[in-house]
């Protein structure tokens, strides 16, 4: 018998944060780790817990696990929290036996993601500021300073084209502030509220697939999301063809999936992995390399550490190169928009003193 889930996730603010899921596992495996049963582990978390959310979690998988449904099951019930390559490795834990290991090690997983994404927020914060500035300032220029100029024109009938642009530009705004503010407060909501539903997933997957510069941290994403499960699983004692099948399930491209689906088969037939792999984009050269070291070593393990360190590193150089990019352009954008608007104006004054020859 299994148990229905609890609507813990019914509700736009009912959320479970990435530190709160990294401290989540991290205590499961600690009490995993000292001999605490799993269902118990899970209820003595389910009563400590300060967050409403994560109780009602808690105490949901604890009834699951005790109708007999498995730890990684009862996870894939909650999607919005578990993403597939949290489930696969819990499940890998459970059919290998070592889930409190595996669960440590998604910990450090976790608090690695953690660390980059507080890196890429700081980093958008003051580009995030200089754009509200920018904005606020283009709303109170067309609601306040360019209706007071309007009388300096009133008596023109050849006005230019950029001053007939700015005034009638204004006078939209004016009349339609409210229909703007509250658009904008909607198309806010709509995102935040759809960002796990899996059509708009799909949707900002082809569109990222399809921006250069995004495609390529796109890549380096699913780079670490494959060698980190390599890395895990082949740790956990998994041999490399079921390592390969539970890898397929960890990607946020399809894409990818099938690429990996393409080298367990050819690893079925006899084919050598660095081989295989060498006819995907999933790693780099220098990375194949170490693959047909570590083959010939019969190490892949460590191999796959190594590659996963790199690749973190290369992700985290990425993000931090894309970042101080987004910054100047930001700023460079802004101040175009703000500047343009202002020259406008003062040609227009310039405009209203000429004197026709």
């Amino acid at each position: 018998m299994t148990v229905a889930p609890l609507k813990v996730t019914d509700g736009f603010f009912k959320s479970i944060s990435a530190a709160e899921l990294e401290q989540l596992t991290s205590e499961l495996s600690i009490l995993l780790r000292n001999g605490v049963q799993l269902d118990r582990a899970l209820e003595m978390m389910a009563q400590a817990n300060p967050n409403a959310t994560i109780a009602a979690l808690l105490a949901d998988l604890t009834e699951q696990v005790r109708a007999g449904t498995p730890l990684h099951k009862a996870f894939s019930c909650y999607s919005r929290y578990f993403d597939n390559l949290y489930c696969e490795m819990v499940r890998i834990g459970e059919e290998s036996g070592k889930l409190a290991e595996t669960l440590q090690r998604l910990t450090q997983n976790l608090k690695f993601q953690n660390e980059l994404r507080s890196k890429v927020t700081q980093a958008l914060v003051y580009p995030g500021f200089i754009m509200a500035v920018c904005l606020v300032s283009l709303f109170a220029i067309f609601n306040f300073i360019v209706p007071s100029m309007e009388g300096l024109f009133s008596n023109r009938d050849d006005l230019p084209a950029y001053t007939a642009f700015l005034l009638s530009s204004s006078a939209f705004v004016r009349e339609n502030q409210m229909l703007i503010i509250g658009s904008f407060v909607v198309f806010v909501f709509f995102v935040l509220s759809s960002s796990r539903k899996p059509w708009f997933r799909s949707m900002m997957l082809a569109v990222a697939a399809k921006t250069p510069v995004i495609r390529s941290g796109l890549l380096l994403s699913e780079r670490i999301r494959f060698v980190s499960a390599m890395q895990l699983m082949l740790q956990s004692g998994l041999p490399l063809s079921q390592s390969l099948h539970f890898a397929q399930g960890v990607f946020v491209s399809p894409a990818m999936g099938l690429q990996v689906r393409r080298v367990k088969d050819d690893i079925a037939h006899g084919q050598m992995l660095s081989q295989s792999l060498a006819s995907t984009e999933l790693l780099e050269p220098v990375m194949m390399s170490l693959i047909k070291v570590g083959e010939e070593s019969g190490n892949l393990e460590t191999v796959f550490a190594e590659i996963n360190n790199r690749a973190r590193w290369r992700f985290e150089q990425w993000a931090l190169k894309l970042t101080s990019m987004l910054e100047p352009l930001l700023i460079i954008i802004m101040g175009g928009l703000v500047g343009s608007v202002v020259v406008t104006m003062l040609l227009s004054i310039v405009s209203t003193s000429d004197v026709p020859i």
